[in-house]
């Protein structure tokens, strides 16, 4: 242990926080700074570090919130640039100060301890946790946070930081759990229960204030009502518009299967005879022709169009695309269809447009299946009556019936 380096570091340190800390610093200051050098002492000595350790962990701990003279975000690596200044000029060896700030550098809250110094330091910089001083501790880093960041937090919530803080800061010396961890789980059920009572007092105000505003939601369900007549009509439409679908295709269906039906029997008796019969080719050809036109018109009617099924967050943002036609997704992972479909019922007016557009684009499918259907109707109907005629024709101007 280096003589004296421990007194000159404390009173750099202690003149350094007292003179340049911002004003903000309620809880991080020379206090808080002290409270840690005296826990790593007492955990360091009941975890039997050595005597160089034990300096390592004391001038980190001097030096580990040093940093907010100058920054708050990143603050341990300002923290370990002083800490290499200073006793770079006390003539400090370059490995032990890299041992130093390595300690510092594990007081981070994301840093994981890996050696027995750097474990005794992260247990002192929390010890708070397992003391009954944890709640006035708790309380000046509470006003401490809402001067940097400018709101206030509400009991509740400062109670649920401090739940997640004492959950998430288990002990890592077995000193620091044998002579802290008892109090630490006390003063998680404590803030337990009392987190409990604070939600059911708050559910108890706001059942209060329904009741209260009784009168106001009757008005707000008044003029609410024109919603619910919007949302019926965008129920039934779309119902009105799929029965339609299936009307036409059942239609489609049924001209498939009697063009199918005629082209079979005409392929079955006339196709063979057709060698000693040659005044039939051309009234058999004309059935044909117009069977296989109204198979190609029904077939088209109920032909599905395929679509790319891919969007991008910046089509949501710009309300580009309408994720209510299964088209425009089918193709994206469900993690970005599901952000988008929650970004569209944040937005009113986007989601009555795509239930707009949706109709729109129902409504056109409908009049190009209902289209081809009429031609095919029409095609099947003229055609065979030409194709009746010409077999008419063909038999009434046959030698044997003319004579």
């Amino acid at each position: 242990m280096t003589p004296g380096l421990l007194t000159h570091t404390s009173e750099f340190v202690t003149s350094l926080l007292y003179e340049q800390l911002p004003d903000w610093s309620l809880y991080h200051n020379l206090e808080h700074t002290q409270d840690v050098v005296e826990a790593c002492e007492e955990i360091g000595k009941g975890s039997k570090l050595s005597r160089d350790d034990l300096e390592l962990v004391l001038l980190a701990a001097w030096f580990h919130d040093t940093g907010y003279v100058r920054t708050r975000e990143g603050h341990e690596e300002e923290s370990v640039t002083i800490a290499r200044e200073f006793l770079t000029t006390q003539g400090c060896p370059p490995e032990r100060i890299e041992q130093v700030a390595t300690c510092i550098r594990a007081t981070a809250w994301s840093a994981k301890a890996r050696t027995l110094p750097e474990m005794v330091i992260k247990d002192a910089d929390v010890l708070h946790a397992g003391t009954k001083e944890f709640g006035t501790r708790s309380q000046l880093l509470r006003l401490e946070q809402e001067k940097i960041l400018g709101k206030k937090y509400t009991d509740l919530e400062w109670m649920d930081v401090n739940l997640g803080f004492l959950a998430r800061s288990e002990f890592l010396t077995d000193y620091a759990r044998n002579e802290y961890g008892a109090r630490r789980k006390k003063n998680l059920l404590q803030l337990h229960d009392r987190i409990q009572e604070l939600t059911r007092e708050k559910d108890a105000r706001k059942k209060k204030s329904d009741r209260e505003n009784v009168k106001a939601a009757a008005k707000k369900e008044k003029t609410a009502r024109p919603d619910r007549g919007i949302e019926t009509m965008f129920r039934t439409v779309p119902t009105h518009h799929l029965t339609l679908s299936s009307i036409a295709d059942q239609k489609a269906n049924i001209m498939l299967s009697s063009n199918a039906l005629i082209v079979s029997i005409v392929f079955g008796l006339l196709i063979s005879k057709l060698d000693t019969n040659p005044h039939l080719i051309i009234p058999t050809f004309l059935l044909l022709a117009v069977c296989l036109t109204a198979i190609v018109f029904a077939i088209l009617s109920t032909r599905p169009k395929v679509t790319r099924g891919t969007f991008s967050r910046d089509d949501i943002q710009q309300k580009n695309v309408n994720l209510l036609f299964f088209g425009n997704f089918h193709s994206v992972p469900f993690e970005d269809f599901e952000w988008g479909m929650k970004e569209m019922m944040k937005d009113r007016e986007y989601l009555y447009g795509s239930m707009i557009k949706d109709l729109y684009h129902l409504g056109q499918v409908l009049e190009k299946k209902y289209r081809y259907l009429r031609i095919c109707y029409s095609v099947f109907m003229y055609g065979l009556i030409a194709s009746v005629i010409a077999f008419l024709v063909t038999f009434l101007s046959m030698p044997g019936l003319t004579d």
